[in-house]
């Protein structure tokens, strides 16, 4: 589920960088496959810019400094379906997630604009909203931060070798970010009610 992750802070980050620029949406989730997708593209001069892409690291690992036995192993109740009459308990394992944010542009006035609106956005934890796509119909809210020095450098891909491109890196971490699993169990009631005549048993 980490993909929520990624769509949550790309969404976010569309809504409030497009909403200043006004432009189409300029901030893509890519992957490993999805950069060499975007080399293609620019070879072939179909790449807008300037453009954001938000790269996750490929390492995940459990943060044991966070993690909770009850919620690992037995899991805490979380959501009752009144149709199915479920009750759903949710295990949660605490994981580290970092990405780097990168911004890529024609120019330097493009590229600095976009940092400036990133570092005002994340220099305080921001925190984000969203909803997760399971049975128990949760939302979770998680921080986004700055974990490091900003880079920049001359092209990711010194734009294929020819023309000038302009990039900076910015590391995020989400803090609280999890890894969820959900358990129904169904309830049963029972009619506790008897018709016993009391008086009748006491002679």
């Amino acid at each position: 589920m980490i993909w929520v992750y990624d769509n949550a802070i790309a969404d976010d980050l569309n809504k409030s960088i497009n909403a200043e620029s006004g432009a189409n949406d300029i901030v893509k989730v890519i992957d490993a496959g999805g950069v060499l997708a975007l080399i293609a593209q620019m070879k072939e001069d179909r790449v807008q810019f300037p453009l954001m892409c938000l790269v996750r690291h490929q390492d995940t690992p459990v943060d044991t400094s966070l993690t909770n036995f009850s919620r690992i192993h037995g899991g805490v109740p979380v959501y009752y379906d009144d149709e199915k009459h479920n009750i759903y308990y949710e295990k949660a394992i605490p994981i580290k997630l970092e990405y780097d944010l990168v911004i890529l542009g024609t120019s330097t006035v493009d590229v600095d604009e976009l940092v400036r609106e990133v570092l005002f956005k994340y220099t305080n934890m921001y925190l984000i909203t969203t909803e997760i796509p399971y049975e128990a119909k949760r939302t979770i809210r998680f921080g986004v931060t700055i974990s490091g020095e900003i880079t920049r450098e001359s092209g990711a891909f010194d734009y294929i070798q020819s023309g000038a491109l302009h990039q900076a890196i910015v590391p995020l971490r989400c803090e609280g970010a999890m890894l969820f699993s959900y358990t129904p169990r169904h309830i049963v009631r029972y009619d506790e009610s008897s018709d016993v005549n009391i008086d009748q048993d006491l002679k």
